[in-house]
């Protein structure tokens, strides 16, 4: 009978063993298993975003001695431009960095996502409101909807110029009547004040200013502009954070690719994106100020916007957007959240004064 009994533990120990060796060897092969994405930027290639982008890959692969391998192409490469999120729901993509504002109006809080109008909270604010709350707001909110992606970061950019124009402002009554090529809310904003807006693609802004279709329009922040040799088409150049504060574009990924993730390529990934946010905004913040120096080089007048179309524009921004709010609950949550965040702000830290 003791003999019997000591068979049994001894059969019994051998089989736990044999579990514990086979869970050991399937963790083992899961962590030495390469793995492959391919993700998208919604703009060309050498553009902020795509370099932000092909950054965090060169991170990836070198810290995760190439088992996480991380392929991003330039814009329209596997599907069209500004569409990378219906790919990665697709399942056409596995990762991308694309602007909330192109999901709209699928998606309505996409846009104060990527730049809220009227916003006088900081860059560098709006990404800490993401990385605190807003991350968690927008992923409900995508699960909600059905998407089959989630956000896991972002590249945080800084505010776009105003306006470019010839003609020196003073008032906003100096709008009206303008044929301004502008888009998203600011664009609607602005058509409030008397402005004539239409949308036109970037790469059309330059002849369509030369030739007088367009006497006035905005572009992006001060580096881009520059990189485009928009110096060439306007004498006046407007700066102030109201119309577009900041510019983020997101980085979205596939949600069943990231569930099936080992933790440590998760945490790999995660901590060479942080390290790629920071440097990413870090570079835009030189750029930039070497830009508008660029521009004052070329002979172009860079001037602060005066404060009386700030305090013009602001106002009928808040209204535009709790307009929208009022239509859409997972906008009205988001747009809460962001406005209880900079009010927290503004009593801790203080807010910009545009034109000031």
């Amino acid at each position: 009978m003791k003999n019997r009994i000591v068979m049994l533990v001894l059969v019994g120990l051998l089989a736990g063993g044999l579990v514990f060796m086979d869970s050991a060897h399937q963790t083992a092969q899961a962590q030495g298993k390469k793995v492959t994405w391919i993700g998208q930027s919604s703009l060309p290639s050498g553009m902020p975003p795509s370099v932000g982008l092909q950054d965090l890959c060169d991170r990836v692969k070198k810290v995760s001695g190439g088992r996480f391998i991380m392929t991003a192409k330039p814009a329209g490469s596997v599907c069209p431009a500004a569409k990378e999120w219906q790919a990665i729901n697709r399942g056409v993509l596995d990762f991308g960095a694309t602007g909330g504002s192109y999901m709209v109006p699928e998606v309505p809080f996409g846009s104060i996502l990527s730049q809220r109008v009227g916003a006088k909270l900081s860059p560098l604010g709006h990404m800490m409101w993401f990385a605190v709350e807003g991350r968690e707001i927008v992923n409900k909110w995508y699960k909600k909807m059905g998407y089959k992606f989630m956000n896991i970061g972002g590249l945080h950019g800084l505010p776009e110029g105003w306006i470019h124009l010839d003609k020196e402002l003073k008032g906003p009554e100096d709008l009206k009547g303008l044929k301004m090529r502008a888009s998203g809310d600011g664009g609607i904003v602005l058509s409030r004040m008397g402005v004539g807006t239409v949308f036109m693609p970037l790469g059309e802004v330059f002849e369509n200013f030369k030739r007088g279709i367009i006497d006035a329009y905005e572009c992006s922040c001060p580096s881009f502009d520059y990189t485009m040799k928009l110096f060439e088409v306007g004498k006046y150049f407007y700066l102030s954070p109201t119309r577009a504060p900041w510019e983020m574009y997101e980085l979205q990924v596939s949600r069943p690719k990231w569930e099936a993730l080992p933790d440590d390529l998760k945490a790999i990934f995660l901590n060479c994106l942080r390290a790629t946010e920071v440097e990413y905004h870090a570079k835009l913040v030189k750029s930039n100020a070497e830009a508008v120096e660029g521009f004052k080089a070329k002979g172009v007048k860079v001037l602060n916007l005066p404060s009386s179309i700030d305090d013009a524009f602001v106002p009928l921004a808040n209204k535009y957007l709790q307009e929208v709010a009022a239509k859409s609950e997972a906008m009205k949550e988001v747009l809460t959240s962001q406005l209880k965040f900079e009010e927290m702000w503004k009593n801790l830290y203080g807010l910009p004064s545009p034109g000031k």
